[in-house]
């Protein structure tokens, strides 16, 4: 079990757009294994590359990680993976590997196939559609585009209320609850949301 460095915000290499992969080795199929060590490590059903300092199109995804009913694990590897159809939104709780601590409300498709290739270098396609594997799919390839959960928050007032009570902004939380509040908006705990990556 290899466990990488996690790269919190607002490292740079988490804007960065990453590189296709193109030669299916020995060298991707440990980064993968070493990503997945580090997603469940960290408690989190997904992990892209560049949250480890890696520039590359690669990112694992295992909803099934912290299943207490049983200690299975189905985690799925995609390398290069793009989007060719999305449809409807949906609006839900995420939190990210990167931000700790951090859960705001995201905007996403509510149904995606995403084209992707496997550790041997075989194209395959996966739809998902309203739940957490579609969400996060979508959450690991922005990573991948240098995006942020950040910057599809549904709610600028809540989101920056979060990254204030975490210290990734400077501002008065008090003052930021009640704008909150004021905007009929309501602070959660979130306790059990999964960290998607």
């Amino acid at each position: 079990m290899a466990k990488m460095k996690l790269r919190y915000f607002p490292d740079p290499v988490l804007k960065q757009k990453t590189k296709r992969i193109t030669t299916f080795d020995s060298s991707v199929r440990k980064l993968a294994q070493d990503m997945l060590d580090t997603m469940y490590a960290n408690d989190g059903v997904g992990l892209a590359a560049p949250q480890v300092g890696v520039s590359k199109k690669i990112m694992v995804i295992d909803v099934t990680a912290g299943d207490d009913e049983d200690d299975r694990r189905n985690p799925i590897v995609f390398i290069n993976p793009v989007i060719i159809e999305s449809e409807g939104e949906m609006v839900g709780q995420e939190g990210c590997l990167s931000f700790p601590g951090v859960f705001f409300e995201v905007k996403r498709a509510r149904r995606i196939v995403v084209r992707y290739q496997n550790l041997a270098g075989k194209e395959l396609k996966l739809e998902a559609a309203d739940n957490l594997l579609c969400r996060a799919i979508q959450h690991e390839m922005d990573h991948l585009e240098g995006e942020l959960f950040i910057d599809k928050a549904s709610s600028a007032l809540q989101r920056d209320l979060e990254m204030t009570k975490h210290g990734f902004m400077e501002g008065d939380v008090e003052e930021l609850e009640q704008q909150v509040k004021a905007a009929g908006g309501t602070i959660k705990l979130h306790a059990n949301e999964p960290v998607i990556g």
